[in-house]
This record gives structure tokens, C-alpha cells and sequence, in this order.
């Protein structure tokens, strides 16, 4: 069954409305079979108005919850992806994070408050059973010193749906490594937050020219759900 319906960012044609169909090149990003969700940034100490609008928090939550559940009915992993602090900050003695993002007025994200313990370290998604978790990614990068590389092998999965809050900041660097390390990435725009709002567009660019297909949700959805049919 060919996989043309969906649609990606592509920035360098002058295309109308600034998207190109997905040419059969890229037909390995579209197997449900070897999908799975990757959802970053979402616990609670997070989402705070410290980072993002109560209201667009809320929309995020939803939106991703219904992505999320929509991705499970076609056998699509969910891994909800986060950070568990050790008490005392030992954790971020190191992280550059923590003195390069107050020089732009902000919180560094994510919040160094989310200690081990804290309700801040809940995740605001759903989190249904069989979803995965993994709560040592500390860095910018869920790869860095963490097992979701060999979780993803065990899972056989090759495809990467990146979601979440960070695009700006986690999702690039998630992104980048994955695609370094040969994963297929895909990021629904409109379920990803920017950290910096301002960046988010410049981010979605880097995205379509270095690590995957930028794409609609309720498009990615909808071709995954025609890959599932004809498989069955």
C-alpha cells in the first residue's frame, strides 16, 4: 500500500503552504509496526506557569493524551520519558543547563526541583498499563546515560514519534542522537512544545533539514491507521 497521504515541512522548496507529500523514499519512517511514541518533558514540575501558559499546558496534556491513546489502539509502544533527581542537586553539579538558560531570564528546564519523591516528577499525561517510563534521562538527550537505546532494540523499534515540551531544548537533542544513531524521527509539530516560543518554528526547521519529518498529528495518525489496515 503506498504511503503518500502524508504531508511533511519542507523548507527549502517554495511550496504552498510550506509542505511537500511524503515521497515513497520514506516509506520506512511510516511502519506502525516498528513505531513507538517518545514523549519528553511532560511530568508536572515541568509544566508549571514557570515555563509554559496554564491553558497551554492544558491543551498539550490533552492533546498528547489523545495521540497517546490513539498510537496504543495500533500497537504503538508510548514511553513516557523524564527526569528523577537524586535529593541535594548532586545530579546537576556538572549540567551546563543549569548556568547557560538563566542568561535568558528563564527557569532552567527542565526544573531542578524535580527531586526523587516530588510530585513535580509525575508525569501530567496518562500513563496506562503497558506505557513505559523511564526516568533517568538528565540531560537535554534521552539517550545520554540511560537505557532507551536498548529498550528500543528489545522492542524492535526503529521509528521514533517525538512529543512532548522542549522542542527547543529536549527534542532537538533527543532528536539529533536518534537520528545519529540511525533511528527514523518523526515530530508532530503541533504536539511539541517550544521552551522558547520564539524558537519553536526556527527548531521545526532544523528538524525537516537535519533529523526527520516534521509532521501534523491527525495526518501521521491517520496514514498509520491505513499502514495497520492493510497489514491485517
Amino acid at each position: 500500500m503506498p504511503k503518500t497521504a502524508l504531508s511533511a515541512k519542507f523548507i527549502r522548496v517554495p511550496v504552498e503552504g510550506g509542505r511537500i507529500r511524503v515521497a515513497p523514499s520514506f516509506d520506512d519512517y511510516l511502519d506502525p509496526g516498528k513505531a513507538a511514541v517518545l514523549e519528553l518533558g511532560m511530568q508536572r514540575g515541568n509544566l508549571t506557569e514557570e515555563y509554559f501558559p496554564k491553558d497551554k499546558s492544558a491543551a498539550a496534556v490533552a492533546g498528547i493524551d489523545g495521540f497517546n491513546a490513539a498510537c496504543r489502539q495500533l500497537g504503538i509502544p508510548v514511553i513516557h520519558v523524564g527526569y528523577e533527581f537524586r535529593p541535594g542537586g548532586l545530579d546537576l553539579r556538572t549540567a551546563p543547563f543549569m548556568r547557560i538558560t538563566p542568561l535568558s531570564g528563564r527557569k532552567p528546564f527542565p526544573n531542578p526541583a524535580m527531586e526523587k519523591g516530588s510530585p513535580l516528577c509525575q508525569f501530567a499525561t496518562e500513563v496506562a498499563p503497558g506505557d513505559l517510563t523511564l526516568l533517568s534521562a538528565k540531560r537535554h538527550n534521552a539517550f545520554e546515560g540511560t537505557d532507551l537505546e536498548f529498550l528500543l532494540k528489545v522492542l524492535d523499534r526503529k521509528i521514533l514519534i517525538l512529543v512532548g515540551a522542549g522542542l527547543d531544548c529536549l527534542g532537538m537533542g533527543t532528536g539529533f542522537c536518534g537520528m545519529c544513531k540511525d533511528f527514523r524521527i518523526l515530530v508532530p509539530e503541533d504536539l511539541f512544545l517550544s521552551y522558547f516560543e520564539d524558537l519553536g518554528e526556527e527548531c521545526a526547521k532544523a528538524c525537516t533539514m537535519f533529523i526527520g519529518l516534521v509532521v501534523r498529528s491527525g495526518e501521521l495518525l491517520a496514514e498509520l491507521r491505513q499502514q495497520k489496515a492493510g497489514e491485517e
